[in-house]
């Protein structure tokens, strides 16, 4: 079943408009827009140029947008680019932050969930 924002089941809804990018291109999208280097971006998240290329062409597809500008071997943001990179900044940040803590408040490595661990 699937529930929109107001929490209706089954209620007309259009799903493509509000399905998020999956996290992985969502990933390589922010690291190329502070590399501005595939190849570089490729290095750090150990995937492969193609991959990264892929990527973000495949958000720029489902977003309808483009978000580079490709130059030579260089990449650079364009508006609606440096608006997305912004929120996704953000949003990684504020995912980054909740898992440190939740590590922290939890005693570091210590396993609550799974008494056999």
């Amino acid at each position: 079943m699937i529930s929109d924002s107001n929490g209706e089941l089954d209620s007309p809804l259009d799903v493509n408009q509000n399905r998020l990018p999956s996290l992985i291109a969502l990933r390589c999208f922010e690291a190329a827009a502070r590399f501005e280097n595939f190849t570089r971006v490729a290095e750090a998240l150990h995937l492969t140029h193609g991959a990264i290329s892929r990527a973000v062409r495949m958000l720029e597809d489902d977003l309808g947008v483009a978000l580079f500008e490709r130059r030579s071997r260089r990449v650079f943001l364009t508006q609606a680019g440096r608006t997305l990179a912004q929120a996704v900044h953000e949003g990684l940040t504020a995912m980054q932050r909740a898992t440190s803590e939740l590590r922290a408040s939890s005693g570091a490595g210590w396993c609550h969930v799974n008494p056999h661990c």
